[in-house]
């Protein structure tokens, strides 16, 4: 429920931190809720999460390229030269193709082959870091199987065996973060690579994605008949 406080009015908008998929898949709510509260107030709203690190800037980012006509890479400058922080640029880009493509699901399925742990379980994917989905052992082929349907993108994960986190050398792993940090990721795309929709997902997820006047309006129209739900 927004609370008033004189004349300053406190909307609140839910996303879980640390949680990439979670980002994406509510950040076009909470960008319509701001561009409300925008245009009611004359232009001045303050931004915050737990630290104002993610989630935050992550917001104001894509207000200022779905809304004020940044590419995304001078939105990232610009906010970078405010303020230190680390918002979700992957979770923008496919929030954005999200809305100018729409969503379609894939079934993927992820293997882990060892008969003789007792618990097999994932992190990451679209759960976020936070969460963790068991596997099922087939115990007539002796591996731990896990089919989830996805939405197009790219899903960081890693499993956790009996307790211990690590990584699944047979399936694609990425190269060793700042902090020495490696997980599995799964890649989930159109079938047809060549059709409209993966052609726009691709650029709109690519290295500088920029957006054109008539794709601006039409991101505009969507958000703007965004109902504001009440929290």
């Amino acid at each position: 429920m927004p609370k008033a406080c004189g004349d300053i009015q406190h909307l609140r908008a839910r996303i879980r931190d640390f949680d990439g998929f979670d980002v994406r898949k509510r950040i076009p709510a909470v960008v319509s809720k701001l561009y409300k509260a925008i245009n009611r107030n004359g232009g001045v709203t303050y931004i915050h999460c737990t630290a104002g690190m993610g989630r935050a800037p992550a917001v104001a980012m894509a207000y200022m390229f779905w809304f004020q006509g940044y590419k995304l890479s001078d939105a990232r400058d610009l906010l970078l030269s405010k303020r230190s922080c680390f918002p979700n640029l992957d979770a923008i880009k496919s929030a954005t193709a999200d809305i100018l493509t729409g969503l379609r699901k894939k079934l993927v399925t992820l293997k882990w082959k060892d008969d003789k742990c007792c618990t097999v379980e994932i992190s990451g994917l679209d759960i976020g870091w936070g969460q963790r989905i068991p596997l099922e052992l087939d115990e007539e082929q002796g591996f731990w199987i896990l089919k989830r349907e996805l939405l197009e993108g790219r899903y960081e994960y890693k499993y956790i065996v009996d307790g211990e986190w690590t990584i699944n050398k047979h399936e694609l792993f990425t190269t060793p973060n700042k902090d020495d940090h490696v997980n599995n990721y799964v890649q989930v795309l159109d079938d047809d690579t060549d059709s409209a929709n993966a052609t726009l997902r691709k650029s709109f997820t690519g290295d500088d994605p920029d957006l054109t006047r008539e794709e601006r309006l039409k991101i505009s129209r969507l958000l703007e008949a965004l109902p504001e739900d009440e929290e």
